[in-house]
């Protein structure tokens, strides 16, 4: 199942319903979010400065699971930044690398 880091940052609006849940209760509505289509929390951890207000490390069986999951998070407004990046393990990697490529850079 792919792996993702997730980075965000809330809104006011986002930081109102932190205040309201707290951070158990935000945990909580994630996992049974990333639950409604597959997924599975792995972890998440909260910031207390920086430019993210937290990061999550998430399951999801495949890359349109997690995109919709995105799209319905972020159109909420409780986000003022979100970013997710699949996080891949040193076996995966090279099996990417050991691909057969060519490529040409600009200009030669």
């Amino acid at each position: 199942m792919p792996r993702y880091l997730g980075m965000f940052k809330y809104s006011a609006e986002g930081y109102q319903g932190l205040l309201k849940d707290k951070a158990a209760g935000r945990e909580a509505a994630t996992k049974k979010a990333l639950e409604s289509v597959g997924g599975k929390l792995v972890a998440m951890y909260w910031l207390v400065s920086g430019e993210y207000s937290g990061i999550g490390i998430w399951d999801f069986p495949d890359a349109a699971s997690e995109t919709a999951l995105n799209a319905l998070t972020a159109s909420t407004g409780a986000f003022a930044k979100f970013k997710a990046i699949e996080l891949l393990t040193s076996s995966e990697m090279d099996a990417a690398l050991g691909k057969s490529m060519t490529y040409r850079a600009p200009g030669r």
